[in-house]
């Protein structure tokens, strides 16, 4: 077989390949089988009849026909396998020339995997910062898990500082309502802050049953950028406004939780989560600091069919995320007023990105020689299914193939993690 290789842009190959009619032989024989297998010939069981009395049936060409398709395939993988190419995706292939016991010629265009030439990545060096869980840290997850505690009792008085409140609201702008503007029986707490500045303090005063008309400038740096920096005017209603009472924060509160022995023990085990997760936090802002420093040192030309997968992916991880929090994927594009495609364009750099991370990975795994043992796959995987156990449909898909791939590539992306943070991060 005869290949000639010709490189096009964006990490494609052509692939010119010719195969001798001899090389053809095997492929003839197994077109006759199955010819023979559907078309019903005279006094022969189906997939019996000889190579020459189903050509006489069927005709030449046709059978020639036949056995190229089912060549085509074979003959591909071993053009790949002789000019050494990770090919990716499915090719585009084009036959030139197909004739009876004659070579057949077809071209191959395939995007593959580029050689990333890395610098000398266990060079490269960042700074680690320390942790710090203070006092405040604390005390304000302890403020969190007591403002979750609390009993709530219907007041009939002026709304005040701490009350939790339900207000209906309509915004306009030159008295002109405002898309999505209007929201009914809207749960808040005067004074956490988390409506737009000034709202709190305007419905503080206000009993159930008041209305009331006021203005407010919405903030300059505001994400609906038709509204930041912009006069608009609210017409409220106060629903209803409940007291809060605050559970004492003491050892019979700690010992509520069922998790806390005191105060002291509940202290010390908020202020180990939180230094958990801040370690958690430190170790990814490390690796992203790490991958930033390799990929400004590495040149690429990526696939586009790299990049597109990437951003199928991340346009999938979105789509879950918002129907995991209970809306619907088409209101989300209205609410933030683009399409699918925008939104794909918007995701672009971020994909290459990914895509090229990806591949550094592959590429410092490869040259580092990590592998994964069966028997360590099996614990991932095993520790995984225990955490779905609820959910079957999960629990079963974690048992698939594809999943185990995916598994596997985890398993060596944090191995190739843990060595690059023992080489790059200062102690």
């Amino acid at each position: 077989m005869k290949v000639t290789k010709k490189d096009l842009p964006k990490s494609q190959v052509e692939l010119t390949i010719e195969a001798s009619a001899e090389e053809l032989e095997p492929h003839l024989d197994k077109a006759a089988q199955a010819i023979s297998k559907d078309a019903k010939i005279p006094g022969f069981r189906p997939g019996k009849a000889p190579r020459d009395v189903v050509q006489q049936q069927v005709g030449e060409f046709k059978l020639w026909q036949e056995a190229v398709n089912a060549a085509l395939p074979e003959l591909y993988i071993k053009a790949l396998e002789q000019e050494k190419i990770e090919a990716i995706g499915q090719p585009e292939v084009k036959v030139d020339k197909i004739a009876p016991n004659n070579p057949l010629i077809f071209k191959a265009t395939t995007s593959y995997l580029p050689a990333l030439k890395l610098p000398d990545y266990k060079s490269i060096k960042v700074a680690k910062k320390k942790a710090e869980i203070d006092s405040k840290k604390i005390d304000g997850s302890l403020k969190e898990l007591q403002n979750s505690r609390a009993k709530l009792a219907k007041v009939d008085r002026a709304a005040k500082k701490g009350d939790a409140v339900e207000v209906s609201f309509k915004v306009s702008r030159n008295k002109v309502p405002i898309e999505n503007g209007e929201s009914k029986n809207h749960p808040l707490i005067i004074g956490e802050g988390y409506f737009i500045p000034g709202f709190e303090e305007e419905i503080t005063g206000l009993k159930a049953g008041d209305k009331k008309e006021f203005s407010l400038r919405f903030p300059k740096e505001y994400h609906e950028k038709n509204l930041a920096d912009k006069d608009v005017d609210f017409e409220v209603e106060m629903n209803e406004v409940q007291k809060r009472e605050l559970p004492k924060l003491d050892d019979k509160f700690a010992k509520s939780l069922g998790q806390f022995k005191d105060m002291a023990d509940m202290k010390k085990k908020i202020g180990d989560n939180l230094k958990t997760e801040a370690d958690e936090k430190e170790k990814s802002r490390l690796e992203m600091a790490i991958m930033e420093k390799i990929d400004a040192k590495t040149e690429a030309e990526l696939p586009e069919l790299i990049i597109n997968s990437e951003l199928e992916k991340m346009l999938g991880e979105l789509k879950d995320s918002v129907t995991t929090s209970g809306g619907e994927f088409d209101k989300y594009l209205e609410s933030i007023k683009k399409t699918e495609e925008e939104l794909k364009k918007e995701f672009q750099p971020k994909a290459a990105k990914r895509a090229l991370f990806g591949l550094i990975m592959r590429e410092i795994a490869k040259q580092e020689k990590v592998t994964v043992t069966d028997k360590e796959l099996a614990e991932e995987v095993k520790q995984t299914t225990a955490h779905y156990q609820h959910d079957k449909q999960m629990a079963e898909r974690i048992q698939s193939a594809e999943y185990r791939d995916y598994a596997r590539s985890l398993l060596v992306n944090r191995k190739v993690f843990e060595m690059l943070r023992k080489e790059c991060v200062g102690k």
